[in-house]
């Protein structure tokens, strides 16, 4: 026998509302009663489950929220205030009027939102109103051991669905990543002219700059250097694209072997779009194979269809590489929801990309005839950096160096 404190929660909200249904069926010896409450285009009122009591004069509704036990950054998922409140108003409305309300939710207890239940129930028996109990996850633990039926469907429920379980994480084992794209920043200063200074003999230059020759040698080669510079850069250049690249690992965890397996990949938050890597040119189509599948209406969707059928227990599969294509200068957080959907099974869960952009920083002064036309103008975009395209593979091998830059890291966003 599983012990009570160690039962799982249900894997999704209709096995929660299922188990609730059973359970209260009991509880209350109204198994042929109780009802599921009908999802209509009015909505439910706050309730999604309801029975008769003392004869059917009076009714209790059950309101079930079966929540993720974790965020996606770990720390502990909660029911709030808020969120019980806005059930309680929902349920002022559902006919006939309530005589009680139940919230039921998989989480742990929250010692403020059950002193708020207290309190609202005083305040609504005060008013004639329904009365309120919330039952946390360890409700269930406890009462389930007394219904021995409910117990045993929900241990055989539960264990048809936690045999099997997945994992999947970016292929260094993480389920966040930080990716720092790297962009330009131009500052363009449009100054008024200064007026030209009066020419002056060489003789009385060097007099009145206090400059050697050997001086003004030294500050002319450094004048030469940068216009060596400056030449190279207008050579060919071509765009430093900031792709954001990937692996995912799917990771058997469950007890079981995964077969015949796909994995759906829908990604939410502020980028351009999403898809596979693709032969660097059409001499290597013969010999190049990808598990990554794009859809054709779709710029925010992929699935992979793995090329090996089958994952045994603690094995793991690598998928080929992905790009994610960020926006220009944005700061954002990417969520990647995934399902795993296997033959009589399936999981599901997200994955993070905190995309946190790096700056080089380019300053150019232009000179204007008038006051109204000085102004100072930023803009942004790819880097260009000088280099030569392999007319073989269609790749570009950069001539400059990643450490010519010097990347700064602005203290907010840029939209």
């Amino acid at each position: 026998m599983i012990s009570s404190n160690n039962m799982n929660t249900p894997k999704n909200w209709q096995d929660f509302e299922t188990l609730c249904l059973k359970l209260w069926g009991e509880i209350w010896s109204v198994s042929h009663e109780i009802e599921f409450n009908s999802d209509n285009a009015q909505g439910q009122k706050g309730v999604d489950i309801y029975f008769p009591v003392e004869g059917g004069r009076k009714y209790i509704g059950i309101q079930c929220k079966n929540k993720k036990l974790n965020l996606i950054d770990g720390s502990p998922n909660r029911i709030t205030i808020s969120d019980v409140q806005k059930e309680i108003d929902k349920a002022l409305h559902f006919k006939p009027a309530l005589h009680k309300l139940i919230v039921a939710t998989s989480l742990q207890k929250d010692q403020k939102v059950e002193e708020f239940v207290r309190e609202k129930s005083v305040e609504h028996a005060t008013s004639g109103l329904f009365s309120i109990q919330i039952c946390f996850w360890d409700f269930f633990e406890r009462k389930l051991t007394e219904f021995p039926k409910t117990y045993d469907w929900y241990l055989k429920n539960e264990n048809f669905h936690r045999i099997g379980s997945a994992k999947v994480v970016f292929s260094v084992g993480s389920d966040k990543t930080l990716y720092q794209p790297k962009f330009q920043q131009s500052t363009d200063r449009f100054i008024i002219k200064k007026p030209l200074p009066p020419i002056q003999s060489p003789s009385s230059f060097l007099f009145t700059s206090g400059l050697s020759l050997g001086k003004i040698y030294e500050t002319q080669e450094q004048k030469n250097r940068v216009i060596m510079r400056n030449f190279n850069m207008a050579a060919e250049t071509y765009p430093w694209h900031q792709n954001v690249w990937f692996k995912l690992t799917i990771i058997n965890t469950g007890q079981r072997v995964i077969e015949d397996f796909k994995l759906n990949l829908d990604f939410q938050g502020d980028f351009l779009e999403v898809g596979s890597e693709s032969p660097p040119s059409p001499l290597f189509n013969k010999n190049f194979k990808t598990d990554i599948r794009e859809y054709s209406n779709s710029n925010d969707s992929l699935y992979i269809k793995p090329f090996e059928k089958s994952i045994v227990q603690r094995d793991s599969y690598t998928s080929r590489s992905i790009y994610l294509k960020p926006k220009l200068a944005v700061e954002s957080d990417v969520v990647i929801r995934w399902k795993l959907l296997a033959r009589d099974f399936e999981d599901e869960g997200t994955l993070l990309i905190q995309i946190r952009p790096l700056y080089y920083l380019v300053s150019n002064e232009y000179e204007v005839d008038t006051l109204d036309e000085e102004k100072v103008e930023v803009t942004y975009s790819l880097i260009n950096r000088p280099g030569i395209r392999n007319m073989l593979d269609n790749q570009i091998q950069y001539s400059d160096d990643v450490s010519d830059y010097t990347f700064v890291n602005l203290e907010s966003s840029i939209e």
